[in-house]
């Protein structure tokens, strides 16, 4: 689940805009101006402007495993806030099954057997006088959690390139792709953005980087 706060840019282009403005000593109170610049810096590459821009929303309902990925984009000053596991009481944790466990009831079955145990565990270790942050060193990956992310568009235009990779792990894919569709129905500068900055790697080089190709573009020869 992604919740954008309000405290998000609600008119990134129009900012990206002034910006760019104040630097090339032009007038930044028109507001179609503004987008056209912005637009004209995105296409030729200026990314500093796109730090201006300021993503603030909270995470809920993917895993540790997940958001451990998404913690690995640390470029461009980000910074986040994770559910404590120090405070919080972690006996009826929900959890992640991946697509390949669910296509099989055994291997669900083994699954689930596996998480009711550490919960099971987790419980008699509370009940014994284990501190909430002692215990929750049982807990497992799978474990749903919750973050508040704050990044500027540069950063997030580099980790959606990476992420919306067929290549990347399925559960932060789809992270990507809500985070994706949350900022696009913001406003209609965000769904541009979205739209033509938000896409996979390849669709920026216009060939495909990965050793193991979907076939989506061509692979580069080197």
């Amino acid at each position: 689940m992604i919740q954008i706060f309000d405290s998000t840019d609600k008119y990134p282009l129009q900012k990206i805009g002034k910006m760019a403005g104040v630097c090339w000593n032009s007038p930044i109170d028109d507001i179609e101006k503004n987008i056209k610049r912005a637009k004209e810096c995105i296409k030729s590459g200026h990314g500093r402007v796109l730090e201006y821009v300021d993503i603030e929303l909270c995470i809920s309902e993917y895993s540790a495993r997940a958001i451990r990925e998404y913690y690995t984009h640390i470029g461009g000053g980000p910074t986040r806030l994770q559910e404590s596991t120090r405070y919080v009481n972690c006996e009826t944790f929900k959890y992640f099954v991946p697509p390949t466990v669910k296509a099989s009831p055994d291997s669900q079955a083994a699954y689930e057997e596996c998480i009711n145990f550490i919960k099971s565990k987790y419980a008699e270790l509370i009940e014994k006088g284990v501190s909430k942050e002692d215990a929750a060193n049982v807990l497992p990956l799978g474990m749903y959690t919750k973050i508040v992310d704050k990044r500027n568009l540069r950063n997030m235009i580099a980790l959606m390139n990476q992420r919306l990779c067929s290549r990347a792990y399925s559960e932060i894919r789809t992270m990507a792709n809500e985070i994706k569709s949350s900022l696009a129905s913001y406003s209609d500068e965000w769904k541009w953005i979205c739209e033509n900055l938000f896409v996979p790697k390849c669709d920026v080089s216009g060939f495909c980087t990965e050793s193991k190709c979907c076939g989506r573009r061509p692979k580069k020869e080197l």
